[in-house]
């Protein structure tokens, strides 16, 4: 298909000045660049255009984004655009080479997937032709960017293949295409026109002149979008705050909106938060934060992209995810909680412009609008977020932890390597361009002894190779730190598991463990140092990476709530219990799975095959939140952890049970309707019938 031909398919009439200074270059069918537009200014068009021309050539392309929501959308927007090639998506299960990915032609996934494969030394990687790294100023990022880095320059060291970057915001753009070998392109052009300005009591200041406006507060900005056809994106640092905003603005405003009908809301429990959403998104209102599940994200991210929300307030999350122009960007401040410090500190000015870019509709707004609230004695520091470009990227490499985890990843998927030729592929990072080679020179012997004292390294003949347990540890995607913690744990953990419950302990040792996110939640502390006190945790306290009261409450509560989970609680009732929103349970429950099932595979090395079963039982009903008598029911596809109850308490404790049944008898259980009796009917005869042959 010619370029013709390809714009005629997409709708395209015309192309943007961003399109065309790729056309203009040659660089369609050759070389590599880095392109930094404002936002909607047509970067994806300009990398689809280089897409299609490497798939027609017979070309393999991997498209790398930093977020999971991201990855499906731009995996929903290429299965229509490139509907005669095939094309996946792959964001999970990072213990896997997924050699069948190979087999298509298109694939989306994250940084840290595409680190995983190389990790597990994924055979089809070297047929790459063409690789795209979308938002690439995450380069950036403290704790994701020394993941892109490194996955990246281990790339370009063995493969030759064409790249490609994308970004909004980047002022150290040859610095970035130093890296990458790359001609940097910058096109300052939008197709939109963004006003960005503060607002001061009542009055807007631009960089060229002021206008007031009538009214209280955020409310005259909003009126003035919403009465010329506008949405607007109000931006909070506090989820808190996101959602009692969402709650007020739905009142003042009192629009029509729609019910949350596309998602099955019961299937939390109770939750209050879900509640909340629900009741606001009925006045053309939403919130958008990570205490939401995914689903319900994904559904308020369409409600506003269809229209039937006006104005949705979030935290600065959503900056970085998926495509939601709105008319009006408004920031909420400029000063945001920092927990490493304790203290209020300023937001970066990238940032701030990450979330101003979203302002401004093509084909829909005549201009955007991007505002930043502050106060009167704030309004100097403030007027530099309006007036000056975002910060240069910077590598992040220099953490020394994060360093030695990708030190180990990189020996592991390489071996045997010298440490010249680490040096070498060290050298094809940021961190070396950006004057690092001191550093490196200094770091990287020291993290080698580190990691040979540990167990998980060994030096040959002047080269290095991982040792089983090195290998496995890397190939398991886990921090050293981690790793050596659930070791340690072991010993005591044997002793225990067969004669007393240690499920508390186990998931209290995996909310300490560095790869597990912070929780958060709130009251109930009388609740978490009672649990406390009672705990006979599997590492001594004294031990334990844990550095304050607060988080050791915040251990606490991860801990409290994958073990009501895992006894089949719903999200309402944790949520009020302890204060943790559906959104983050899911993602400790996902984190918690990963976690355990690594503890189980490290347990298997030392030889501990019983306690590695029993850890991998409990990685499964962390997976599923259900207790083990139900784990043989959430197997049917259909059946999750309600179904799985509602079958267990009429009788239907086992495959075999609903294989014997006829479907009218599974239909007069609530919940679960006829068409899905006869499938799990189906599905249990199946597998019913297969078991009995093995045997």
């Amino acid at each position: 298909m010619g370029l013709n031909e390809f714009l005629s398919r997409v709708g395209v009439k015309e192309l943007y000045p961003t399109q065309r200074e790729i056309l203009e270059r040659g660089l369609v069918s050759e070389g590599n660049f880095v392109l930094a537009a404002p936002t909607a200014s047509g970067k994806t068009l300009a990398a689809e255009i280089v897409m299609n021309e490497e798939l027609e050539k017979g070309g393999k392309i991997v498209y790398l984004v930093p977020l999971r929501s991201l990855a499906y959308e731009k995996y929903e927007e290429f299965s229509r655009v490139f509907d005669k090639w095939s094309v996946r998506v792959s964001i999970g299960d990072y213990d896997s080479s997924d050699e069948p990915l190979g087999k298509h032609d298109l694939i989306v996934m994250t940084y840290e997937k595409f680190d995983s494969l190389q990790r597990h030394r994924s055979s089809w990687l070297s047929s790459v032709s063409l690789l795209v790294l979308d938002e690439v100023h995450y380069v950036g990022d403290p704790s994701r960017g020394p993941t892109l880095e490194m996955a990246v320059s281990k790339f370009m060291h063995e493969n030759q293949s064409r790249r490609i970057a994308l970004s909004a915001t980047i002022t150290n753009l040859e610095e970035i295409a130093d890296w990458l070998q790359a001609v940097p392109i910058r096109v300052d052009w939008r197709p939109v026109p963004l006003r960005v300005g503060m607002y001061v009591e009542g009055k807007l200041i631009y960089p060229d002149g002021e206008e007031r406006l009538e009214g209280e507060g955020i409310i005259p900005l909003l009126r003035k979008c919403l009465v010329e056809g506008g949405q607007a994106i109000v931006f909070y640092n506090r989820r808190s705050d996101a959602v009692s905003w969402a709650e007020k603005l739905a009142s003042h405003f009192n629009m029509s909106g729609e019910l949350l009908e596309e998602v099955n809301l019961s299937s939390y429990g109770s939750s209050k938060l879900l509640e909340k959403l629900s009741n606001v998104m009925r006045r053309g209102v939403a919130f958008h934060h990570a205490g939401l599940p995914f689903e319900l994200r994904r559904a308020v991210e369409r409600a506003f992209k269809r229209g039937s929300v006006r104005i949705l307030t979030a935290t600065p999350t959503l900056a970085a995810g998926v495509n939601l122009p709105a008319r009006t960007v408004i920031v909420s401040s400029y000063m945001r909680y920092n927990p490493k410090l304790g203290r209020m500190t300023p937001i970066s000015i990238m940032e701030f412009w990450q979330m101003a870019g979203r302002a401004g509709r093509p084909g829909y707004d005549p201009y955007g609008e991007a505002y930043i609230i502050a106060k009167r004695s704030e309004a100097k520091r403030v007027f530099e977020y309006i007036s000056s470009e975002p910060e240069p990227i910077s590598s992040n490499l220099h953490d020394t932890s994060l360093l030695k985890n990708h030190l180990l990843a990189l020996i592991a998927s390489m071996e045997p390597i010298s440490s010249g030729e680490i040096l070498d592929i060290f050298k094809r990072t940021l961190l070396y361009i950006q004057g690092g080679d001191k550093f490196l020179r200094r770091t990287i012997p020291f993290l080698l002894d580190s990691l040979k004292e540990a167990g998980f390294l060994q030096e040959v003949r002047n080269s290095y190779r991982a040792t089983s347990l090195g290998r496995r540890i890397s190939e398991l995607y886990i921090d050293t730190s981690s790793a050596q913690m659930m070791i340690e744990a072991l010993d005591e953990l044997n002793k225990r598991y067969k004669v007393e419950d240690v499920e508390l302990p186990v998931l209290h040792l995996l909310c300490m463990l560095p790869d597990m996110p912070k929780v958060y939640g709130r009251g109930r502390a009388e609740l978490l140092r009672e649990a406390i006190e009672e705990l006979d945790p599997l590492i001594p306290m004294e031990e334990s990476p844990i550095s304050s009261p607060s988080e050791l409450l915040q251990v606490m509560r991860g801990a409290l709530s994958l073990k009501m989970w895992i006894s089949g609680q719903s999200d309402g009732e944790i949520e009020e219990k302890l204060g943790v929103e559906p959104g983050d349970l899911r993602n400790l429950a996902e984190n918690g799975e990963w976690l355990c099932y690594s503890f189980s595979e490290i347990s298997k090395l030392f030889g501990e095959k019983e306690l590695s079963e029993w850890l991998r039982i409990l990685s499964m009903r962390i997976r599923y939140g259900v207790p083990e008598e139900l784990l043989s029911l959430v197997i049917l596809k259909g059946v999750g952890r309600v179904r799985a109850k509602l079958l267990y308490e009429a009788g239907y404790r086992t495959v075999r049970d609903i294989a014997e049944a006829e479907p009218e008898q599974l239909e007069r259980i609530v919940g679960i309707g006829k068409q899905l009796s006869r499938e799990l009917v189906d599905q249990a005869r199946s597998l019913a019938y297969v078991g009995s042959s093995d045997r």
